[in-house]
């Protein structure tokens, strides 16, 4: 299996609408590319720390969903409403494989 993961972290004073806009973009890709990615914030630790997890079968699967996304003018309007909302630079992706 494998397990992608996105975090970034909320600008200070923008956590109500960093989280609803997390909420629309999350739901948004679940149901346009039928992913089933899943939505969580940190409460200890890093503190207005968004994470985004979603598991697929393998590689591949990853690397379709990737091929749709990058020219979907519409999934790229909607990201870029965050950038008054996630700290600049503060965007980490990773790919992870199950042993």
């Amino acid at each position: 299996m494998i397990r992608f993961t996105r975090s970034a972290r909320i600008v200070p004073g923008k956590f109500p609408h960093a989280i609803q806009w997390a909420k629309e973009i999350t739901e948004f890709a679940n149901k346009k590319y039928r992913i089933q990615m899943t939505l969580y914030v940190d409460c200890f630790g890093e503190v207005g720390t968004i994470r985004w997890f979603a598991d697929y079968p393998d590689l591949a699967a990853v690397e379709k969903v990737r091929n749709q996304i990058l020219p979907d003018h519409e999934y790229w309007k909607k990201f870029n409403q965050s950038t008054e909302l996630l700290i600049q630079g503060s965007l980490i992706d990773m790919v992870m494989q199950s042993i």
